[in-house]
């Protein structure tokens, strides 16, 4: 991933000012928020809520002072919109919220993901450590990493939103959005005018990390193309912005590479398995040795896209007779008939 920490102005095709603001979300993961200047000033995303991502924040509205000789300040803002449920994107909610008083909304499925964080991040686990006994890791491998699934997310407090939305135009505001679920359930682009927010569903360089839908509702590789497509066909887009990396005048080709690079995943792991091999051994063969997160991440990766193969009848369970006699057995797939 590029992180990129410029504070950038943008103009929309009606005259509206735009502000991207780089903020350090977690130590090289940079999270663009975005400012609108309009009515009320809207501000897209929050970021982690770290110390030093909350501080990396004011410090970009300090650069609007010296650099764009914009006067507006965090307590300017009116109006928060967060383009999906995941932490690098609204964990900082509380802290803007608190400085600003200002009314926060976000998509219906995503809704819970603040107002019962608790409960969603608990759930979510043992999601997690369910499908995790599934892939052939070892048990203590299998523990580490649903701990470090949680991290980062234990300290947030759980809040209120003022208002969901679903697709269309929000109220009182000129933005539009449409629903693209498959990275996050309720992710989000937002137009205004002709500028594309894409947040984490179309990026300049890498395709956001998929997970299983038998994790999580609205996920998986099948939503996620779908939704590509969606965002393709739209008319009268001059640029793409997205929450992570550079902007995009070519948000079109990049959606195409998206594309284009998980159909190939799915055929390289349709071809991993001309024989037997559980979740993890595909995921060795896609990703080679992975250590730490980056082995959680590979393992959702792979099973995003071994689950949309199994659905669609490309690959089946070989060893359905052990299952049948011992249903803790790990599964093993291989191509179908």
């Amino acid at each position: 991933m590029i992180n990129d920490k410029t504070v950038k102005r943008y103009e929309t095709s009606e005259g509206r000012v735009i502000y991207k603001l780089p903020v350090e979300a977690f130590p090289n993961h940079v999270t663009n928020c975005y400012l609108i200047m309009d009515d009320p000033i809207t501000l897209l995303d929050t970021a982690s809520g770290w110390d030093s991502a909350n501080q990396d924040l004011l410090d970009c509205f300090e650069t609007l002072r010296t650099e764009f000789d914009e006067k507006v300040t965090l307590k300017d803002v009116g109006r928060v919109i967060i383009t999906h449920g995941h932490i690098d994107h609204f964990g900082g909610v509380n802290f803007v919220l608190k400085e600003t008083g200002a009314e926060v909304g976000i998509h219906e499925l995503d809704a819970s993901v603040l107002h019962h964080f608790r409960e969603r991040l608990l759930v979510s686990s043992a999601n997690v450590y369910q499908y995790l006994n599934q892939t052939g890791l070892p048990k203590e491998r299998v523990d580490a990493l649903v701990q470090m699934n949680k991290w980062s997310k234990d300290t947030f407090e759980a809040r209120k939103v003022d208002f969901t939305f679903h697709e269309g135009q929000l109220p009182d505001s000129p933005l539009v959005a449409y629903h693209v679920p498959g990275h996050c359930p309720g992710q989000v682009c937002l137009q205004l005018d002709d500028i594309l927010f894409t947040a984490d569903h179309v990026l300049s360089r890498v395709t956001p990390n998929q997970s299983p839908e038998s994790i999580t509702r609205y996920t998986g590789v099948g939503h996620y193309m779908e939704s590509l497509r969606k965002i393709h066909k739209l008319s009268g887009i001059r640029i793409g912005l997205g929450g992570h990396e550079l902007e995009m005048e070519n948000w079109r080709e990049r959606i195409k590479d998206t594309i284009s690079f998980h159909e190939g995943r799915l055929e390289k792991t349709y071809e991993l398995l001309s024989e037997p091999k559980n979740i993890a051994d595909v995921s060795t063969g896609l990703f080679g040795k992975r250590m730490d997160y980056h082995i959680l991440l590979a393992c959702m990766e792979t099973g995003a896209h071994l689950e949309y193969l199994y659905e669609r009848g490309r690959v089946v369970v070989d060893n359905i007779d052990d299952i049948e006699k011992d249903p803790t057995t790990i599964p093993k797939y291989v191509q179908g008939d």
